[in-house]
């Protein structure tokens, strides 16, 4: 039961954020928050999606995820379009010279500390490769004006979010979840294509990732709703009845 309410929290954080950028268009692959699927009910069209949490991943590290994904995206996707490229809180305050791109390398060092606490830590290579994308950030952006684009277009904390994804599916992915023919038949640079403008087929997600519909979040809330109703039905007893008392006086006559 405990786990089952960690997950849902997770999930319900990210739901509320997720509202909140409900009207932008999905920011290519890594986009922390959403996705593309082709509709089902409109064929050769597109449809935005959330990225969930997927059930195999133990509530503690959802949780982490869920913070991580949320925090990147108010950094690196969460405000303006601009020459094409998605502004996010970092990349504007990157723009006050100096103690811009300090602070905005402080928050991303926030972001990777926060990775770290996942159970077992991180391995060392992926913390190099994090700390690595955080030093080029800050190096492009000291860059007057072109920095600061190229700093948006960059997007550190977004990247080190899909290397804890990595690390998260492939400690704990199912084997069984792990098939190839998910994607048979698909021509391997034409996937690749797709996965980096954000576009994925149902059966084979970004890492650590089960999508939801934007209609299925009523659904979701009932069920957890009924699954918690049926947990207390079985372990509460049933009371014993008990026949009423006579309290009239005397006997019969």
């Amino acid at each position: 039961m405990a786990a089952m309410v960690g997950k849902y929290a997770a999930n319900k954080l990210l739901k509320k954020q997720m509202g909140k950028y409900a009207t932008k268009k999905v920011d290519g692959g890594d986009d922390p928050l959403f996705c593309l699927v082709e509709d089902p009910k409109r064929p050769g069209k597109m449809k935005k999606v959330k990225k969930q949490i997927p059930s195999y991943i133990p509530e503690s590290d959802a949780m982490i995820l869920a913070k991580v994904r949320t925090s990147a995206y108010r950094l690196d996707c969460g405000l303006f379009t601009l020459f094409g490229v998605r502004f996010g809180w970092e990349s504007v305050i990157g723009l006050v010279p100096g103690f811009g791109d300090v602070l905005g390398t402080f928050l991303a060092l926030m972001v990777f500390r926060r990775c770290r606490t996942v159970s077992g830590g991180l391995d060392s290579g992926t913390q190099i490769q994090m700390l690595i994308n955080i030093i080029l950030d800050f190096v492009v952006g000291l860059i007057p004006f072109i920095g600061d684009i190229a700093d948006a277009a960059f997007k550190a904390n977004t990247k080190n979010v899909r290397l804890l994804e990595r690390h998260l599916d492939k400690k704990y992915k199912p084997e069984g979840l792990k098939d190839a023919r998910d994607y048979v038949g698909m021509d391997k640079a034409e996937r690749r294509k797709k996965r980096q403008s954000g576009i994925f087929t149902r059966r084979d997600p970004p890492p650590a990732t089960a999508f939801e519909d934007f209609d299925d979040e009523a659904e979701d809330r009932d069920r957890f709703m009924r699954e918690q109703e049926e947990e207390e039905r079985a372990v509460r007893q049933p009371e014993r009845t008990r026949a009423p008392e006579d309290r009239r006086g005397g006997g019969r006559r």
